[in-house]
């Protein structure tokens, strides 16, 4: 028995290995690809929620920090008793009932809290000025009180007066202490008079947080929006001095740059406390536009992926190796026969490409194979019938579109004659030209000619279409003022705007360049827009025309206030024959050409069209027309005439 009479069955109970080589290699590689990556995406999610956490913490303090110089300010921007000592006691009693706080203060404009300033000028717990500044504090650990100083020039009394909102400062050194303060201005009938406020150590954040831990080495540290650190567990001097751009490090740069605008994230970079390789995560505080940073090494985060990848990398070479001679075995026995068919479809496919039905597959292959290319060659057949049926098929179908073209051009012929003179007749009698008519008969009137327009716009769009599918369609251009193809627009639409009880405008600056263009097909373009316009917009709305200057280009636009159009259906508007839905067409009318047409005669003018527009909100129609060469420029002051805006699922 020759070989290739062998079954392909036997042939792949034989060479079995070479399936479970792929399905082994192939699952092999899923599994410590997804392994590992849940691995790390679990090392990365934990250290993220730690920082989370942390951060939420401080947050939660600082805006509990906040309320309290709130209080001090809103009791103090109600308090009528003018009571000095009083406000004293409030501010001791604060300081004493909230032990995080190492200050409590308040400070008035001049005589804005009782007017009597000259009278403490001096004295105890006041300054030279006299003014109510009290400043209760506990720095050292014995509370007692003293006048705010620098409060002409620092950032605590000056931000709040400026911005008149709440202010957290920067953290600053104060007596040896870094501190932070919460300020609130006090308004009275909207003019600031003064501030309360309060002032935090940042020693607590620094116990805390130095005692954070992370993995076996990983530590944590917190800094200011700026980047001033606030706490290191190691480096103490560092703190209030050090800031991240102090580290010339491109990512920690990085990281300082998020920081400022408290966005949270993680960077890949040099420990620059330990040297070793590293992953920093850091979390915004939002309160305070503070950081709480995590630092852990990479070695030590990625351990167990790094031992999980490294043990499925083992196991799988071994079996890979162990397989790898079933496999070279099944590649031969496979390989050839399989090849020698696709090489025989490859050139049958390259001449059915070319239109050559005619060439047929090799059947003299393996058993198993032989019913391949037999139905190859039974498809082919059945497509050769099929493609010649076609081509028939299609010839009948040209000759019947050549009828129907010839069918609406010589129909749209027809009915423009008699519809010119219904029009003109019923013009004469609406003039009054052949005798009186009462007010009842001239709307009626009016109706007729509306539609005749009408009418004999769809004429001219059956005309336009067929004109354009026989490649006929004649363009006369010249040097056109856009102000006068407007206003010949609006004539033309006038009265049907008025019948719709809506408004027109059209905004035109002066001075325009002139432009090369076929100023008929303008107005026809124009005229559909507003038509659709019309039709679409409900009654009392306002539809505008307007043009404006581009650099190489006159951009028209065409608005309504009317009922818009679903963005996603917008694309389709150009298409001939289009409309949304056949709701819409029962309800306003229309073919579905307007849109069509007047993008092909946007397009003979080298242009560009498009729609801009929101379901309820209106639509705005675009059109850019190159400006002539010479640059000409066409008068006309900026004009505004009746009418409303329109939108619309167009036609």
């Amino acid at each position: 028995m020759k070989m290739d009479d062998v079954p392909l069955k036997v042939k792949l109970i034989l060479y079995i290995g070479f399936s479970v080589l792929i399905v082994m290699a192939a699952t092999t590689a899923i599994i410590i690809s997804t392994s590992t990556s849940q691995h790390e995406e679990l090392a990365y999610k934990k250290s993220i929620e730690k920082a989370s956490n942390y951060a939420n913490q401080f947050n939660s303090d600082m805006q509990a920090n906040m309320a309290i110089a709130r209080t001090i300010a809103s009791t103090l921007t109600v308090y009528n008793s003018s009571d000095r000592d009083e406000v004293n006691d409030i501010l001791r009693e604060v300081l004493v009932d909230n032990p995080n706080l190492i200050g409590t203060y308040t400070g008035f404009e001049p005589n804005a809290f009782d007017g009597r300033d000259a009278e403490f000028a001096g004295t105890e717990g006041y300054d030279s000025t006299g003014r109510l500044v009290p400043y209760w504090n506990k720095i050292g650990g014995t509370m007692f009180v003293e006048p705010l100083i620098d409060y002409e020039s620092s950032d605590y009394y000056q931000l709040p007066k400026q911005l008149e909102q709440e202010v957290l400062t920067e953290p600053y050194l104060y007596q040896g202490e870094l501190i932070v303060s919460y300020v609130s201005p006090i308004m009275r009938e909207d003019e600031f008079v003064g501030i309360g406020g309060v002032d935090v150590s940042l020693n607590y954040i620094d116990e805390i947080v130095s005692n954070v831990t992370a993995f076996e080495t990983g530590y944590a540290f917190t800094t200011s929006n700026t980047g001033i650190l606030l706490s290191h567990p190691v480096h103490k001097e560092w703190i209030g001095t050090q800031t991240l751009n102090d580290f010339d490090d491109p990512e920690i740069t990085r990281m300082a740059e998020d920081i400022l605008v408290g966005q949270g994230g993680h960077i890949e970079t040099i420990d620059p406390t330990t040297g070793e390789n590293a992953i920093i995560f850091y979390e915004p505080v939002r309160t305070g536009n503070y950081s709480f940073i995590l630092v852990i090494p990479e070695e030590e985060m990625l351990a167990d992926v790094t031992a999980l990848r490294n043990e499925l990398i083992i196991i799988s070479s071994l079996a890979l190796i162990f397989m790898a001679g079933a496999a070279y075995l099944v590649a031969i026995s496979i390989t050839r026969p399989i090849n020698d068919i696709v090489s025989n479809f490859g050139d049958i496919s390259d001449s059915a490409l070319k239109g050559d039905l005619g060439r047929r597959a090799e059947t003299e292959v393996e058993v198993d194979l032989r019913k391949i290319p037999s139905g190859l060659n039974e498809i082919l057949d059945s497509l050769q019938t099929y493609s010649d049926e076609l081509e028939k098929a299609n010839e009948e179908l040209k000759s019947l579109d050549q009828m129907k073209d010839v069918f609406l051009s010589n129909v749209s012929h027809e009915l423009r004659t008699p519809l010119t003179s219904i029009k003109g007749y019923t013009q004469n009698v609406y003039d009054e030209s052949l005798g009186d008519v009462n007010d009842q008969q001239k709307t009626s009137l009016g109706t007729v000619i509306r539609n005749a327009d009408r009418l004999r716009r769809l004429v001219d769009s059956l005309l336009y279409i067929s004109k354009a599918q026989a490649e006929v369609i004649e363009y006369n251009f010249k040097e056109c003022q856009m102000a006068e193809i407007m206003n010949n627009t609006i004539m033309d639409t006038i009265m049907l705007v008025e019948a719709n009880d809506l408004h027109i405008e059209k905004k035109i600056p002066s001075d325009l360049p002139t432009i090369e263009a076929d100023k008929t097909r303008l107005v026809d373009m124009l005229n559909n827009l507003v038509d659709n316009a019309i039709k679409f917009t409900p009654p009392g709305g306002i539809i505008t025309l307007g043009v404006y200057e581009e650099e190489r280009y006159l951009h028209l636009t065409v608005h309504d206030t009317g009922i818009g159009i679903p963005k996603e259906l917008i694309p389709n508007l150009f298409r001939k024959f289009y409309q949304i839905d056949s709701s819409i067409r029962r309800k306003y009318g229309g073919t579905g050409l307007g849109l069509y047409i007047c993008k092909k005669i946007v397009d003979a003018h080298s242009g560009e069209i498009w729609i801009e527009s929101e379901t309820d909100q209106g639509t705005t129609v675009h059109i850019r027309l190159p400006k002539s060469r010479n640059g000409g420029e066409a008068s006309g002051n900026m004009e505004v005439s009746g009418s409303v805006e329109i939108n619309g699922n167009e036609e």
